[in-house]
């Protein structure tokens, strides 16, 4: 602060950097818990980061007998860290996941609670308590479907600390990992970059695939697959250095012709390449891949071949 106020000469102008300073940090939905904000001094409260990507997807392996399932953690948000042990305690909420549409409520009898009322706990000294974690078990469940299972935030052990309504309720779409889902080595490759239609810019981006890292496909669907967008299992330029701009890439792949159609929730121009393959091969668990983006600017055209190497 005294950094802030050394510019002003006069206590009135320092009264006006006071007022200007608070008027700017003061906010009437974080102040009375409406939502979070992690960190800031005006408040405390306890929130589930995973609510902000809900529905938050998950793939799970088909077989009987239980198998963790391991969820989210709670956060607490203060400038200090927890100044004792706080339990966070949760309730099942089938109402979120009829909220969301498209889901079917996941079974109570296929989960296994280590206590009737979930809970984590965050610490002394912390910040963030260890993942939620339950059993599940997938031996039952239908290939077809995706179930939705829901928690929010019941109640926090430590008085005084506020529950935002918009991180206090997280939902999961859950499904079996499809026949798709796995890590894939790239046999081989081109990309190519363009500074205009037809004008190749000859970077050292665009050239040959080979010797990339491994491309994740991840299970969104029942017959739709996910590529993380950075970091490991995402495309790669030639060099495999990470490509921009197409998050929420996705391949729907049809069980019966084994074609493949792309969509990109980031970017709307990335389409299949139109003339060029795009297929899946069950003999040799083989994809022939070709897909394009930006076609009426800096084109960018992506051609590469995926074989399976193992689960993910």
């Amino acid at each position: 602060m005294n950094n802030i106020f050394s510019k002003y000469k006069t206590p009135a102008l320092i009264a006006l950097a006071i007022f200007s300073l608070s008027s700017c940090l003061k906010d009437e939905g974080f102040n009375n818990g409406t939502y979070g904000m992690g960190g800031f001094a005006g408040g405390t409260f306890v929130s589930l980061p995973a609510a902000a990507s809900s529905p938050y997807s998950i793939a799970l392996e088909s077989k009987s007998g239980n198998q963790p399932l391991e969820l989210f953690s709670a956060n607490y948000e203060n400038v200090d860290k927890a100044p004792e042990d706080i339990t966070v305690t949760f309730a099942k909420d089938d109402a979120a996941v009829t909220a969301v549409g498209g889901l079917t409520l996941l079974p109570a009898s296929v989960l296994t609670f280590t206590s009737a009322n979930p809970t984590v706990v965050i610490k002394q000294g912390t910040r963030v308590s260890p993942n939620f974690t339950c059993q599940i078990n997938t031996g039952t469940l239908d290939p077809t479907k995706n179930y939705g299972l829901a928690f929010t935030i019941s109640s926090v052990s430590k008085s005084g600390v506020a529950i935002p309504a918009n991180l206090k309720t997280v939902v999961y779409k859950i499904a079996l990992k499809n026949q798709w889902d796995g890590i894939y080595t790239v046999v081989s490759g081109l990309v190519t970059r363009y500074n205009s239609p037809g004008v190749p810019a000859n970077d050292a981006l665009s050239g040959s695939l080979a010797g990339n890292s491994d491309v994740y496909l991840i299970t969104s669907g029942v017959s739709e697959v996910d590529i993380p967008a950075s970091g490991n299992g995402s495309f790669r330029w030639s060099g495999n250095g990470g490509i921009g701009g197409i998050d929420g890439l996705r391949m729907a792949i049809n069980p019966t012709t084994n074609l493949v159609t792309w969509s990109c929730s980031g970017n709307a121009t990335l389409t299949n390449w139109a003339g060029k393959v795009n297929n899946y091969v069950p003999a040799t668990k083989t994809f022939t891949l070709n897909f394009r983006w930006n076609p009426a600017a800096a084109t960018r055209e992506y051609t590469v071949v995926l074989k399976y190497k193992s689960k993910r």
